[in-house]
C-alpha cells in the first residue's frame, strides 16, 4: 500500500468561505485510507489563526511549516519538499474532500503506467446560484482528444508521484495562476501524462455571486487569469501561444479568442458531469471572458500584478 503525503496550502482561505480550514482538516480525518499510511503537511502563510493548534489536535504527528505571505504555489512547493510519502495529495484550505479521496488517488496511481505523473479529479463548488455553471467554467476538466489524459491541471484536487513532481515542481510560484499550466506543459514535454478520474471528487467553497465578496472573487479570478496568461507567455516561450503575445502583445486578441472557444467547449463537455446548464452559462462566460481580456491588456501595459487566491 502506497504512503501518501497530504499537502494543505492556506493561501486560498478567506473569511467568507463556507468551507473553512477546520472543515478541510476534519474531512481529511475522515478518510477511509489507513491513517498510518498517510501524513499531513500544512503550510501556514499567516491567514489561518492558530493553524498549528488546529492541525496538531487532529493529527498529532503532522508537520506545520511557516511561509509568511506565501502564495498557494509557493506553499505547495514547500510542502512537497519535505514530504515522505510516495504520493503527494494536494488540497486547498477552502476545499473538503470526500471520505474516499485518498483511496481513489492511491488506486488510480497504483494501477497507472510509470509515465503517468499524477491524477486530476473533479472539483465542484458548494451550492449557490449558478454554482454548477461557475464550476464548469472555472474547474471543468479537459481531456486530450477524448482520451483519459488531462488537458488542464487544477491543483486543488490532484495527486502526484512524489519523485516525479519534485523533478519539475511549480515554476514561477509567486504567480497566482497559470503556474499549473506550465507544469502540465513541462510534464508532457518530458513524456508524462496526467490522468483524469471522475471518481476523484472535491467540494470547493463558493461565496456566491450575489454578494460583494462573491463578485470580487469572480472578477478577481477572471482578471488574474488573463493577466497571468499574458505575463507567463512573455517570459516562457514553451507555452502555447507565447509567440502571439511576445511581439508587443499584438497577438493577445487571437490568443484570447482561442481561450474563449476552449472555455465554452469546457462548459459544454462538463455540463452533465457537474449538472451545469449551458445556456445560462453563456452570459456568465461572456462577463468572465471580458474581465479576462482586460487582465491580459493590463499585463501588456505592465500594470502591477494582481494577488488573489
Amino acid at each position: 500500500m502506497a504512503t501518501i503525503s497530504v499537502v494543505i496550502e492556506t493561501d486560498s482561505i478567506h473569511s467568507y468561505d463556507d468551507i473553512t480550514i477546520a472543515d478541510c482538516i476534519r474531512a481529511i480525518t475522515r478518510q477511509t485510507y489507513p491513517a498510518d499510511q498517510y501524513e499531513v503537511i500544512a503550510v501556514d502563510g499567516g491567514k489561518a489563526p492558530a493553524l498549528r493548534d488546529l492541525v496538531m489536535a487532529a493529527f498529532p504527528t503532522a508537520t506545520v511549516l511557516a511561509l509568511p505571505a506565501g502564495t498557494k504555489f509557493e506553499q505547495k512547493n514547500l510542502g512537497a519538499s519535505v514530504a515522505t510519502g510516495e504520493i503527494l495529495a494536494f488540497v486547498d484550505g477552502d476545499c473538503a474532500p470526500p471520505t474516499d479521496w485518498l483511496a481513489v488517488i492511491a488506486r488510480e496511481l497504483g494501477s497507472a503506467p510509470s509515465n503517468v505523473a499524477g491524477v486530476q479529479g473533479i472539483t465542484r463548488l458548494t451550492d449557490g446560484w449558478l454554482a454548477p455553471e461557475v464550476s464548469a467554467l472555472f474547474y471543468g476538466v479537459r481531456r486530450r482528444n477524448g482520451t483519459l489524459w488531462a488537458g488542464r491541471l487544477v491543483t486543488d484536487n490532484c495527486g502526484f508521484r512524489r519523485d516525479v513532481f519534485r523533478r519539475f515542481a511549480f515554476e514561477h510560484p509567486g504567480f497566482s495562476t497559470v503556474v499549473d499550466t506550465l507544469l502540465l506543459r513541462r510534464l508532457e514535454r518530458a513524456g508524462y501524462r496526467m490522468l483524469v478520474c471522475d471518481d476523484l471528487r472535491m467540494s470547493h467553497s463558493f461565496p456566491g455571486l450575489a454578494t460583494k465578496d462573491g463578485l470580487g472573487w469572480f472578477f478577481g479570478r477572471a482578471y488574474g487569469v488573463g493577466y497571468y496568461m499574458v505575463r507567463m507567455r512573455q517570459i516562457e516561450p514553451d507555452l502555447r501561444g507565447s509567440a502571439l503575445v511576445r511581439r508587443a502583445g499584438l497577438g493577445w486578441p487571437v490568443l484570447f479568442l482561442g481561450k474563449c472557444v476552449m472555455d465554452l467547449r469546457q462548459v459544454w463537455e462538463n455540463r452533465r458531469r457537474l449538472h451545469a446548464r449551458f445556456i445560462p452559462a453563456l452570459p456568465l462566460a461572456a462577463i468572465y471572458e471580458t474581465a479576462l481580456f482586460i487582465g491580459g491588456v493590463a499585463a501588456i501595459l505592465r500594470v502591477p500584478p494582481p494577488r488573489w487566491s
